[in-house]
């Protein structure tokens, strides 16, 4: 396998000199099936290609690392399961996962009553409200999502349709930022619909959106739904002109397989630019050379967050535990990383900070609007 030897190197020093071996199990509990499916696997690539770069580098700090993959099958019962199930019988010390902001409200709760760190992607900084064992590798939609607004703002739309999903508290979050740069902005909100994550005929919801004439579109939604309303947003007559944006899951290839020529255009925010660092196109070509195929963000997210962990398992002293390993993740700071500027911290909040930039799609690629 490639070695991403810049990103190893820079991360080892960050850590502290090694310690006296100790034995160390993370449990990853992630959806690589169903609803969530398009943000897993490409997860779980990342985290294996890390944890086989961390190991042929002797980069966990002289400690003994399992790694348990588990799929919870974009189900939230099914993840505070797995992640007991982890936490009780399995002696795992730390927890990667679950993905979405729904599953980790659930999930959270019970990873504090057990007294485990879980490490989840989700979006929402609710999630921390549940205690201090809880971490996201996400940044707040606050952070993320304003660029987009901004950039929207920028192009002059007088109106503008926004879509969300209304049963996932990120994807209403995400609409609940743009809608407020915009109208901030003075740009009219002519619609504000939400579906459910299940839902697959947007006919009555293309027709309301068209009938709007809408100078943009938002759409918050997982990238395969997402590209099914534009799509037949566009049968039902939506102009070729109207500004397209998204959030952060347009930049997954799954949105450009399902959309093809229809979400031309469509800005999002990016967390991952393979071009944006010599670490992150290293981790770019080793990605493509392991999976064949280029990595998008959430590859990028796996990769981070392992790399994330392995820092706080070498700087977890040398009893590594539950306690010593929030500890340890909490002080996480100025980490390098192969997303946003290259630079990862977690504040007081347990919220992360990286950096982000507006992308957009054109001609079946990211590139800068």
């Amino acid at each position: 396998m490639k070695y991403c030897k810049y990103l190893a190197t820079a991360s080892a020093i960050a850590l502290a000199a090694p310690v006296m071996a100790d034995d160390v199990k993370v449990g990853v509990v992630v959806s690589t099936t169903s609803t969530y499916a398009f943000v897993g696997e490409p997860l779980v690539n990342g985290m294996k290609l890390a944890a086989d770069e961390i190991t042929a580098a002797e980069n966990w700090g002289g400690h003994n690392v399992e790694i348990i993959y588990q799929d919870n099958r974009s189900d939230k019962q099914e993840a505070i399961s797995l992640i007991t199930r982890m936490a009780q019988s399995e002696n795992a010390d730390i927890i990667i996962g679950p993905i979405a902001t729904s599953e980790a409200m659930a999930t959270g709760p019970v990873a504090v009553d057990l007294k485990i760190p879980m490490f989840t992607t989700a979006t929402s900084p609710a999630v921390l409200e549940a205690g201090p064992y809880i971490f996201k590798s996400t940044e707040t939609a606050d952070a993320y999502m304003a660029p987009v607004g901004e950039h929207i703002v920028g192009l002059s739309p007088d109106n503008c349709f926004l879509v969300s999903i209304r049963d996932n508290e990120g994807y209403i979050r995400q609409r609940d930022v743009i809608r407020d740069i915009l109208t901030d902005a003075g740009v009219e909100v002519v619609g504000d619909e939400s579906i459910l994550a299940a839902d697959t005929d947007f006919t009555a919801l293309s027709t309301k959106i068209v009938s709007t004439e809408p100078d943009c579109l938002f759409v918050t939604a997982p990238p395969e739904q997402a590209a099914n309303i534009i799509i037949q947003a566009r049968q039902a007559g939506l102009e070729g002109d109207t500004i397209l944006a998204g959030d952060s899951g347009a930049g997954s290839q799954k949105l450009i397989d399902a959309g093809g020529s229809a979400v031309d255009g469509m800005l999002f925010p990016a967390s991952f630019v393979s071009s944006a660092s010599e670490s992150a196109q290293a981790f770019s070509d080793s990605y493509e050379a392991e999976f064949g195929n280029a990595p998008d963000l959430w590859a990028a997210t796996g990769y981070t967050m392992m790399y994330t962990v392995a820092n706080a398992i070498r700087n977890a002293g040398d009893d590594v535990n539950r306690e010593t390993l929030r500890e340890a993740m909490a002080a996480t700071s100025d980490l390098p990383v192969v997303m946003g500027q290259g630079l990862l911290s977690f504040d007081e909040n347990r919220i992360p900070s990286m950096g982000g930039i507006v992308m957009q799609l054109k001609d079946g690629a990211w590139v800068a609007p």
